[in-house]
């Protein structure tokens, strides 16, 4: 039985077969200690499963964080977006004789195309505009207020901070199955040389052949 025939599910359901009838059953236990696999061996493979199990759920319980805030700041930047574009195509024509408030709002040129810079022109332009209030009371004309702006600029905020927990829990995902990974293959190697064991056992153990061919799954 090895990890890369199996589904991850029906890999760790096969483990926790395994492992426990191998110890919860006392006719098993008995012939496969002979063989050097006595309770404490036994119950190293067990504590490996029941960890890779446990590793499998946390990976799982963050990935599904992990797809719900993406999910929030993907929202959150169409709302910010939204409201940006119409500010900017305002703006353009409310400060299209201001080469002033062109520079200062980053008016001219095309919109940046990565996440990032577009969220420094979006910051800029807000942070720009706030901070001159002949350019909030141009803009006011063309039915712009100044909750608006300052809703925008909240909302920018809270963009930045999900931008921040998203690389966190996106790191976090990613250590939790390298970790994985390597606990894949420590009770493979566990796993491989059990099973080897077991079949010795079960050749010269016709009796318990059955039991034994049920519980490491041969």
């Amino acid at each position: 039985m090895h990890y890369t025939k199996h589904t991850k599910l029906e890999y760790l359901y096969k483990l926790k077969d395994i492992t426990s009838m191998s110890i919860d059953i006392d006719d098993i236990r008995n012939v496969v200690r002979g063989y050097g696999y006595d309770s404490i061996k036994l119950s190293e493979g067990k504590q490996m499963a029941d960890n890779l199990e446990r590793l499998n759920d946390e990976v799982e319980k963050k990935s599904i964080l992990k797809k719900r805030m993406f999910a929030d700041k993907k929202k959150v930047q169409t709302e910010v977006h939204k409201k940006y574009m119409k500010f900017l195509k305002l703006s353009r024509i409310a400060f299209v004789e201001d080469v002033e408030a062109q520079e200062a709002l980053l008016l001219i040129g095309a919109r940046a195309r990565t996440y990032e810079k577009w969220l420094t022109q979006v910051v800029v332009f807000i942070d720009n505009l706030m901070a001159n209030t002949s350019y909030v009371k141009t803009l006011e004309g063309y039915g712009v207020t100044l909750n608006e702006i300052e809703e925008v600029k909240q909302r920018t905020i809270e963009l930045s901070n999900l931008s921040s927990e998203c690389v966190k829990i996106t790191g976090v995902v990613r250590m939790l199955n390298h970790k994985i990974k390597k606990e894949t293959i420590v009770m493979q190697h566990w796993l491989s040389s059990y099973i080897k064991i077991a079949r010795i056992a079960m050749d010269e153990n016709p009796k318990l052949g059955k039991l034994i061919k049920q519980a490491i799954g041969a």
